[in-house]
C-alpha cells in the first residue's frame, strides 16, 4: 500500500495512493475512515459515485498544479435511486483527494505531495 504525505495550509495528512485499477475503482467504498489520492492520466472531469460508501466523503479536485479547482461534500447512495448522484468537477482536474474528514480546503488552495 503506497502512502503519501499531503501538505496544505500548514497542515499535513497521510493518504493512500490509488495506484491500481482495483483501488481506483473502489476508492474509499466499504471503508469508514481514511484518505485516498487519485492521479488521473490526463486532466479530465471524472465522475465519482458514492455506491457502497457508508458516510459522506469530502472530494477535493485539483488541477495539474495541485490547486483545488472544485470540492464537494458527497452523500452516500440510499436505496432510493433518486438519491444517486455522480460528482464531477466543474473544470478539468488531474488529482482527486477523497477524505471522510472535512479538511477545510477551498478553491484556490494549493496542496503539495511527492509521488
Amino acid at each position: 500500500m503506497t502512502k503519501v504525505d499531503v501538505r496544505f495550509n500548514g497542515d499535513k495528512v497521510e493518504a493512500e495512493v490509488a495506484d491500481s485499477l482495483l483501488k481506483k475503482s473502489w476508492g474509499l467504498s466499504r471503508k469508514s475512515e481514511g484518505k485516498m489520492l487519485f492521479v488521473f492520466s490526463g486532466e479530465r472531469k471524472p465522475a465519482i459515485d458514492m455506491m457502497l460508501v457508508s458516510k459522506p466523503l469530502y472530494l477535493y479536485f485539483m488541477d495539474a498544479d495541485r490547486v483545488v479547482v472544485d470540492s464537494y461534500r458527497a452523500e452516500p447512495w440510499g436505496v432510493d435511486p433518486r438519491t444517486w448522484r455522480l460528482y464531477r468537477p466543474c473544470v478539468d482536474s488531474k488529482f482527486l483527494l477523497e477524505s471522510f474528514e472535512d479538511l477545510d480546503l477551498r478553491e484556490g488552495d494549493k496542496l503539495s505531495f511527492d509521488l
